[in-house]
């Protein structure tokens, strides 16, 4: 048995926050006791009395100095990472000098025994572009918790009326739903009905995109995707950047065909559950929901559910991993100086 302690600064109950209660699952307590403390970047880390340190926050200048301290004062603890945030794409989206950023994550990492990367195309960034050497990284993909989607029904073969489509999550612009929105104004009048579930800074963006448009639905944030997911026909992502997008984990297990943004994460979720688009403009979108709308939509959904059933055990495999190496070391590995290692 282990001790580990999970670091994390936002403890909203999002995506992160979430996927920690991977780790009150039985198949890992059973392994390691696990508790989640609140980083306080101003100070500095404390000693830790555990085997392994998980970060969850994402590097920045200002978060240095306490990530140095943390390396140097729990040296006989296993250090890990979880990169929840940094893409490819968020780089291309919302950094504005990419050198001085490659600097950071690089100086940032090599404090780090080994870095978890939620997607194949986030871990193959990060050792072609960023440099981090593969020997540290691992794909561990983000726990969703709600097995209960899986019993879901699927949708109906016969559809009667419009393609009802469901767009989720926190109303900001990387997610881009102002242009989903204006897609809709696009198309035939009536043949897509656009629910929205969330609210964030970009609402009033988005309430003025939708005009009057009786088939564009804003329903506030509801907790429990299955009341959403259930009355629904497709799941769309059209993110401008997204690491993984549990949404599309929870359409698939839902049975819901998918509609993503071809960007990061996503499309490696598509499978045979839908389709992975360009979806940056309102054009490309209205498009992509297009020739989406002409598949059959019932037989994607079954597929992606059947694609995704194996994930869960996945994912508690990676920890186990996890967990074990760090369980090595407590029993007499020791692991390199963080100056000796490479990014």
């Amino acid at each position: 048995m282990i001790d580990v302690v999970h670091l994390l600064d936002d403890f909203a109950f999002g995506g992160v926050s979430r996927a920690l209660t991977v780790f009150e699952r039985p198949e890992l307590t059973g392994h390691a006791r696990s508790r989640t403390v609140a980083i306080e970047q101003d100070r500095l880390a404390p000693v830790f009395d555990a085997d392994l340190v998980v970060t969850h926050v994402p590097p920045c200048w200002s978060r240095l100095g306490y990530l140095l301290s943390l390396r140097m004062r729990n040296r006989s603890a296993r250090l890990v990472h979880v990169e929840h945030s940094y893409t490819e794409g968020f780089v291309r989206e919302r950094v504005q000098a990419p050198v001085r950023f490659m600097t950071l994550l690089r100086l940032a990492y090599s404090l780090y025994d080994e870095i978890i990367c939620v997607s194949q195309a986030q871990c193959r960034w990060l050792a072609h572009d960023v440099g981090i050497s593969t020997h540290k990284l691992r794909v561990i993909h983000p726990w969703c918790g709600r097995e209960e989607l899986f019993s879901l029904p699927g949708i109906p073969q016969a559809r009667k009326g419009p393609l009802r489509l469901v767009a989720y999550g926190r109303f900001a612009g990387e997610k881009n739903f102002a242009a989903l929105i204006k897609a809709i104004s696009l198309l035939p009048q009536g043949e897509i009905d656009l629910q929205l579930i969330g609210e964030g800074p970009e609402m009033a963006a988005m309430r003025e995109a939708a005009g009057e448009n009786p088939h564009i639905h804003f329903r506030g944030r509801i907790d429990d995707p299955a009341t959403f997911l259930d009355d629904c026909h497709a799941v769309i992502v059209p993110s401008r950047h997204e690491a993984f997008g549990l949404v599309a984990t929870e359409a698939r297990m839902a049975a819901r065909p998918i509609l993503v943004a071809d960007v990061d994460g996503l499309p490696e979720q598509v499978g045979a559950a839908g389709l992975a688009r360009p979806m940056r403009t309102p054009q490309e979108i209205a498009a992509a929901i297009d020739e989406f709308a002409q598949l059959p939509l019932p037989e994607l959904g079954h597929a992606g559910r059947f694609e995704v059933s194996g994930l869960p055990d996945a994912i508690l495999a990676g920890w186990l991993e996890v967990f074990a190496a760090a369980g090595s070391e407590t029993a007499g590995e020791v692991h390199a100086p963080f100056w000796r290692m490479a990014a």
